[in-house]
């Protein structure tokens, strides 16, 4: 199973149309957002996606109510713990507590950063998709993974 990753696309709504659309080509079944969507009109969109998606608050996320109104209550505070296809997900925004978290957990999933970054603890994958905005690092990026192999690949938008 193919699931797409996301995070920080702050408003900017060109790059989550070509996101979006990116992920409904590569035929993903489902999109995890690590935080900062951040206004609710962001949030529309995501409503093109052919496949089931959730996600999490971030710093800068503002009306949570309205985007849960859109979203149809897809975005919850962090962490929000998961589970697809007998893997076990972790989501949340900031990385303050990844080396708190189980290893048994298998994909921890986070943003904020704005930096891809790709690591493994144990048999635990690590993973930040960077930013679908560009906003900070001048590269707009997002993430595919295959839950059964653990293979990722990182996506120039």
């Amino acid at each position: 199973m193919n699931i797409g990753v996301i995070s920080d696309s702050h408003d900017n709504i060109d790059k989550i149309n070509k996101a979006i659309s990116l992920l409904n080509e590569r035929g993903v079944e489902f999109v995890v957002h690590c935080g900062d969507i951040v206004s609710p009109f962001a949030a529309i969109p995501f409503k093109s996606l052919k496949c089931d998606y959730i996600g999490v608050f971030g710093n800068n996320d503002g009306d949570l109510l309205m985007i849960n109104k859109i979203t149809s209550d897809k975005f919850y505070k962090a962490p929000k713990k998961i589970e697809i296809a007998q893997k076990s997900i972790i989501i949340f925004h900031e990385p303050f507590i990844i080396d708190n978290i189980d290893e048994n957990i298998d994909f921890v999933l986070y943003g904020h950063t704005h930096k891809k970054d790709l690591r493994k603890k144990g048999l635990q994958t690590i993973i930040n998709p960077g930013t679908v905005s560009g906003y900070l690092v001048n590269e707009a990026t997002m993430c595919i993974i295959n839950l059964s192999t653990k293979n990722v690949e990182f996506l120039k938008l």
